[in-house]
C-alpha cells in the first residue's frame, strides 16, 4: 500500500475508465470496491484494491500504469517459481465522475507475493503451521460468536488443519471461509467481512475450515 499510495501521490490528465491488465477469475466483484480492501480465496490467492483521492485537476494515466507494470514487471522477474505469475495488475481506473479517485487492483498467487510485493505482512495457513511459524502461541486465546477458545496443546491438535489468517494489514477483508474465532479487536460483520482497521496488533482469524 505504502508502495502505490507514492506512485500515485507523485503523479498527475484525466483516467479512463476500465484499464484493465490481466483478468481476476470469476469473480469480478472487485470492480464495485470503493475503499481499499482485498478478497483472499480458499486456494490464497488475493485480490487487493487501493484507492486515493488527489486536489487537482488532472493525471496521467499512462505514466501511472507504466510505473505500476515496470514495478510489478521487476518483482516477477525476481521471484517468479515456475508457472505462477507473483503479481499481476487487473485494473487502473477512475472511479468517481470527477476522475479525481482511482482504483488500482492487484491479483496476487500467493500470500507471499502479497507480503513481499506490498510490504505488509499476511500469512494464510493452517493453525498448525502458524504456530510453528510462532505466529500464534500456544495459550492464546481467540474469540468468536460461540466464546472464546484457547490454543492449549488439545485444542491445537484438534483444529491444526483449520486455517488461519494471521495480517498487519489495516483493511477489509473477504475470507475464504466463515471466521469462527478471531483477535479481540477484529471486526466480523453480518455478511463475513473481517475489519482489521482498529487492530493495534496483527489481527489473527481462524477459520472453520
Amino acid at each position: 500500500m505504502k508502495r502505490m499510495r507514492k506512485m500515485l501521490a507523485s503523479l498527475g490528465v484525466v483516467l479512463i475508465m476500465g484499464m484493465v491488465f490481466a483478468g481476476c477469475g470469476k469473480d469480478d466483484s472487485w470492480k464495485k470496491w470503493t475503499q481499499e480492501q482485498m478478497a483472499i480465496d480458499k486456494d490464497g490467492q488475493i485480490i487487493y484494491c487501493v484507492t486515493d483521492s488527489f486536489d487537482k485537476n488532472y493525471y496521467d494515466l499512462e505514466e501511472l500504469t507504466g510505473m505500476a507494470v515496470q514495478e510489478a514487471a521487476q518483482y516477477n522477474g525476481e521471484h517468479k517459481k515456475g508457472d505462477s505469475t507473483p503479481v499481476t495488475i487487473a485494473e487502473i481506473a477512475k472511479i468517481d465522475e470527477s476522475g479525481n479517485v482511482v482504483r488500482v487492483v492487484y491479483q496476487f498467487d500467493g500470500y507471499e507475493s502479497y507480503t513481499g510485493f506490498m510490504g505488509t505482512k499476511l500469512y494464510y495457513l493452517t493453525l498448525e503451521e502458524a504456530i510453528q511459524k510462532k505466529l500464534i502461541f500456544t495459550g492464546s486465546e481467540l474469540y468468536g460468536p460461540s466464546g472464546t477458545i484457547t490454543l492449549d496443546e488439545a485444542t491445537k491438535e484438534k483444529l491444526k488443519t483449520r486455517h488461519v489468517l494471521v495480517t498487519d494489514a489495516k483493511t477489509l477483508i473477504s475470507l475464504p471461509f466463515d471466521a469462527q474465532y478471531y483477535g479481540h479487536d477484529v471486526k466480523i460483520s453480518e455478511n463475513g467481512m473481517a475489519d482489521t482497521t482498529g487492530c493495534e496488533d496483527a489481527a489473527v482469524i481462524l477459520l472453520k475450515k
